[in-house]
């Protein structure tokens, strides 16, 4: 048996003695002995290459179906190799065929189909040196041999140059391309560019192009950023302009997925003067608006908006009176409501939950508390606990990359922890990883440029203003230009390339007592590798007093949400502009905001909370008087 380790992914490749071709996924470590050497890749001509390694040699050669061939001695194995937890390879998409043994003497062969010659010279040397190059002419073709293959270090590149190339242009094709390969993250992205750019999306030749069935079911989202569904019925227009011949008898099926009830009448009418096609919607479609909207509570009850709103959710904590644990969760909208700014409650948590971290991902918003794991489900409106971590700990910190959670730190309820897990919110599974390099307690997490920063902290004791930086891929801790100032019980949040850490305490400098400060806030952009004080002047006093619970980004602005002292009153959020540096009162604090809650932000559809304010008596209805 002849073994091949790929450099830079997971897959060992193994010819038996019989010239049949097996890829393994290695799940676990393996090594080989030092006498088998570095494969050789040499091009025999255009249509064909061939590996050579300790004298045998390999070759593929292009032809209708793409064949390997090998020439191995039967007697060949691999005694010294010892290989770990291993799993058969196997082929979901592209036809594999395997011609079995035959006494003859003939070549034995494995046979895939769709793969091209230059794109499996481009497989091998990225297996050889770990490098490959892509671009948007070969990117499909490579996630699909990746996919074939299971190289699934090659697939996560794929998938971050596929974000990169997310356009009005080309979302849709991305989307269903992703969806078919499983790339689920870049088809989230994809699912969010569309739903936030549908203007500009539906005057594409891709969008024209559309099955009838597609169409119907971009036009069912109900986060479709249009501001008046007047955009959303144009876009049918359009398409159906586009081949009117044959889109004609699709009318009445598409246009049960435009919200009519969002048609002002005044613009339907104008548009029958003078376009026929609309003429003919508004006959074969009885449902149509043309008569005046109604007014008062059957306008209310009829209304349904599209688009969607970044909120902030506060999640469980502590009644302030009773200090009792609570289920509650509550959203508000910065942007949606900014004269009112009211507190919108939400299905709660099936349990109470109190030390626990929140976080929104894929449009959904996860909860981890005492070794369980819970996920508001967006859509549904609906919470439900569906995992279960291996560690319970409570103070830890969680942070999301590209749909992984990672839980990290923390404490049991017997010992400070410096373990960390990962979940795969697609696939639903936990993953160990590499621990941190020392003890935080009550320190801050975030993610920048998918990476994780742990920051501040404390064990036994002392304070720490060290910054430890974890890479996914390389799987490493490093450290990095540390805080300007110690602390714990900070909160932190990334944008961008930059890095903001709010709040926290510490014991005074100038003191022997175990009096406690507020530390000011920092600011650390990639580029610059150094922390610098944010004007904390308006955030709150510099007495220990204020409690962050947690820093949410909206838009051009950051929320922070606590107990904050500004020395006249308590304020519960306060928004910081990132564009001038510059504090805003946002709310004050009532008795009835809870403690040390969970905070993040979450997009949700404006339908939803429309009627939940609805639903929750929050609009003053005004009736016209006769």
């Amino acid at each position: 048996m002849l073994v091949m380790n790929e450099l830079g992914s997971n897959i060992l490749w193994l010819f038996d003695g019989l010239g049949s071709l097996q890829g393994w996924q290695i799940c676990s470590v393996w090594k080989c002995d030092e006498q088998y050497q570095r494969p050789y890749l040499r091009a025999n001509s255009r249509d064909s290459f061939s590996i050579t390694w300790k004298g045998f040699n390999i070759c593929v050669v292009a032809q209708d179906i793409y064949t390997l061939r090998s020439q191995i001695p039967q007697k060949l194995t691999a005694s010294n190799a010892q290989i770990l937890n291993f799993a058969l390879f196997s082929s979901r998409r592209t036809k594999l065929n395997y011609n079995p043994p035959k006494d003859d003497g003939s070549t034995y062969k494995i046979e895939l189909e769709g793969i091209s010659v230059d794109i499996m010279k481009e497989i091998l040397d990225y297996i050889f040196s770990g490098q490959i190059r892509l671009n948007e002419e070969t990117i499909q073709d490579v996630v699909q041999a990746a996919d074939l293959l299971l190289l699934t270090d090659l697939k996560t590149l794929c998938c971050e140059f596929l974000e990169g190339c997310i356009a009005a242009e080309n979302c849709i094709g991305i989307r269903d391309f992703a969806l078919h390969y499983c790339l689920h993250h870049v088809h989230y992205l994809a699912s969010e560019y569309l739903e936030t750019h549908f203007r500009d999306v539906s005057s594409t030749e891709e969008f024209l192009e559309l099955t009838p069935q597609k169409l119907k079911e971009v036009l069912s989202m109900e986060k479709l950023n249009v501001g008046n569904e007047r955009y959303v019925f144009e876009a049918v227009i359009r398409w159906i302009s586009h081949d009117s011949e044959s889109r004609k008898v699709h009318m009445k099926d598409v246009m049960s997925a435009v919200w009519v009830s969002g048609l002002d009448a005044a613009y339907l009418r104008e548009q029958m003067m003078s376009e026929p096609l609309v003429r003919e919607i508004v006959k074969e479609c009885n449902n149509i608006p043309l008569t005046p909207p109604q007014q008062g509570e059957a306008m209310l009850a009829s209304f349904k908006p599209r688009g969607y709103s970044e909120c902030i959710v506060t999640v469980g904590g502590e009644e302030r009176v009773s200090r009792k644990p609570t289920s509650v969760m509550r959203c508000m909208c910065p942007l949606y409501d900014p004269n009112r700014q009211l507190w919108i409650e939400l299905a709660p948590m099936s349990i109470p939950r109190i030390n626990h971290g929140v976080l929104s991902a894929v449009q959904s918003l996860t909860c981890d508390w005492s070794g369980s794991l819970g996920e508001f489900q967006n859509t549904a409106h609906q919470s439900c606990c569906f995992a279960q971590c291996a560690s319970a700990r409570h103070n830890f910190g969680v942070v999301e990359i590209d749909g992984i959670l990672y839980i990290l730190g923390g404490e049991d309820g017997e010992r400070e922890l410096i373990s960390m897990e990962s979940y795969d919110i697609y696939s639903r599974t936990w993953t160990k990883q590499p621990d941190l390099t020392m003890v935080r307690k009550i320190g801050c997490y975030a993610a920048m440029k998918k990476k994780i920063y742990a920051m501040g902290g404390g064990s036994y004791g002392k304070l720490f203003e060290s910054v430890e930086c974890y890479d996914p891929r390389t799987q490493q801790w490093t450290a990095i230009c540390p805080l300007k100032e110690r602390r714990f019980g900070a909160v932190a949040c990334g944008v961008a390339s930059e890095l903001y850490v709010f709040g926290g305490v510490r014991s005074r400098d100038d003191s022997q007592a175990s009096e406690m400060v507020t530390c000011k806030s920092e600011f650390y952009h990639d580029e610059f590798k150094r922390w610098i004080y944010l004007n904390d002047q308006n955030l709150c006093i510099p007495t220990s007093s204020s409690f962050v619970y947690g820093a949410v980004p909206i838009g051009a602005s950051i929320y922070v949400i606590g107990d904050l002292d500004t020395g006249t009153n308590y304020d519960y959020v306060r928004e910081f502009k990132r564009s001038t540096g510059t504090w805003q009162r946002t709310k004050p604090l009532f008795p009835s905001d809870l403690r040390r809650t969970g905070c993040a932000a979450l997009r949700i559809a404006n339908c939803k909370l429309f009627r939940l304010q609805l639903q929750q008596g929050l609009f003053r209805i005004r009736v016209p008087s006769p």
